[in-house]
Order: C-alpha cells, then structure tokens, then sequence
C-alpha cells in the first residue's frame, strides 16, 4: 500500500526484478478499501440454520421496540 501526498492510496506489490507494479489507480480511502475488499479470491460466508432463524427473528422483531 502507497499513500501519496495528496492523501490517495494506491496498492502496489514488488515484482521479482525489483520494480514497483501498481495492482490499483490512486483512490480515496473508502474507495480503496472496496478495492481491496474485493481483491483477490473472496470467502464464502457459511451460515447454518440457526443464523437464518436468528436474522428472521431479529427482522420480525423490527416493529416491536418502543
């Protein structure tokens, strides 16, 4: 990761020959980590039947507070 002066991030990596080579443009921070959030192989979220019963719940119960 490179931050400019101009406060811009840019991700980068080191290559075998000793030369910089950027992966991304220079963005702003948000930008740049939904840049990298999405960089690369992405996780598949396991999620059981208790936790879809428990999201129903928490939904249902939206209504409820005072």
């Amino acid at each position: 990761m490179i931050r400019s002066a101009s406060g811009l991030f840019t991700l980068a990596v080191m290559s075998a020959d000793g030369d910089m080579e950027q992966l991304s443009p220079p963005l702003e921070q948000d930008e740049f980590v939904a840049f990298v959030n999405a960089y690369g192989p992405q996780e598949v979220k396991r999620v059981s039947k208790l936790d879809v019963a428990f999201e129903k719940q928490l939904k249902n119960r939206g209504g409820d507070k005072p």
